[in-house]
């Protein structure tokens, strides 16, 4: 799974060594720059600290970029993901920031495009707390690099929950096959799983569902007989923190 690292980004220079630098993950549900300054300002970071923001809710969008032979290239691949998300989300997307992970041949990506204004957001109130913006992360992505050796290799569900929405990848040996957004208010699992498996005209045994939730979002209750998904719940103990201590699967790789 792709990390996420615009390079558009600038970062103020660090007071100290990064590598004796604090460094925090920052989650952003709410988009809006008052309430990220309410956030900075609760936290009173030292200057140099090295901050991370994980973007969740309606902040990210994702996508799944099919393969096509004849736009295989790099630039190609950056060109028809951002199609994808025209397509989907019609021309407000041309404001956004789109990545994708590295491609291997013949296989479909996932990509995910945040506002290039709250990138630009994110930037400027970094610099006026005279932080060091390390990188921006999208919720999925966070959340399955962070799961991911606890997972099978083999084809399974991953599912992202916040107070504003669940994600749902499936995600093959070789490629992501869907991703979709539901609402949480309106996420009852097993149903939308079951949907999603039969609109692909899946065939094969119920694979496995691994689960991490944030902002103390229930484990969703199993109702009745008929639930035939096993589901692990990967969510890390204890409670939700925007202090929590960086990930070590987060290599930095912005400099000031």
């Amino acid at each position: 799974m792709s990390r996420w690292f615009p390079d558009r980004l600038r970062n103020v220079r660090a007071l100290r060594p990064h590598w004796l630098a604090p460094a925090i993950e920052l989650r952003i549900t709410d988009t809006r720059p008052a309430a990220i300054e309410q956030q900075l300002d609760a936290l009173a970071l030292p200057p140099g600290t090295r901050l991370t923001c994980i973007v969740a809710g309606e902040g990210v969008r994702y996508q799944i970029v099919p393969w096509r032979d004849e736009l295989s290239r790099p630039a190609q691949r950056q060109l028809l993901a951002e199609q994808c998300f025209r397509v989907a989300y019609g021309d407000v997307a041309r404001g956004w920031t789109v990545r994708q992970h590295a491609a291997r041949y013949g296989v479909a990506t996932l990509a995910c495009a945040i506002d290039t204004g709250l990138l630009d957001q994110l930037d400027a109130q970094s610099r006026t707390c005279r932080l060091t913006l390390a990188s921006v992360q999208p919720a999925l992505m966070h959340g399955y690099n962070v799961a991911r050796h606890r997972m099978s290799p083999g084809l399974h569900w991953f599912v992202a929950i916040d107070a504003i929405s669940a994600t749902l990848l499936l995600q093959s040996p070789a490629e992501p096959l869907l991703v979709k957004r539901i609402p949480s208010s309106a996420l009852d699992l097993a149903p939308a799983l079951d949907r999603e498996w039969f609109a692909l005209g899946m065939e094969a045994p119920h694979c496995a569902v691994y689960v991490v939730r944030s902002d103390a979002m229930p484990l969703p209750a199993r109702q009745g007989d008929a639930w035939s998904w096993p589901v692990v719940d990967l969510t890390p103990p204890g409670p939700a923190s925007t202090r929590a201590p960086l990930a070590a699967a987060l290599p930095t790789v912005m400099t000031a």
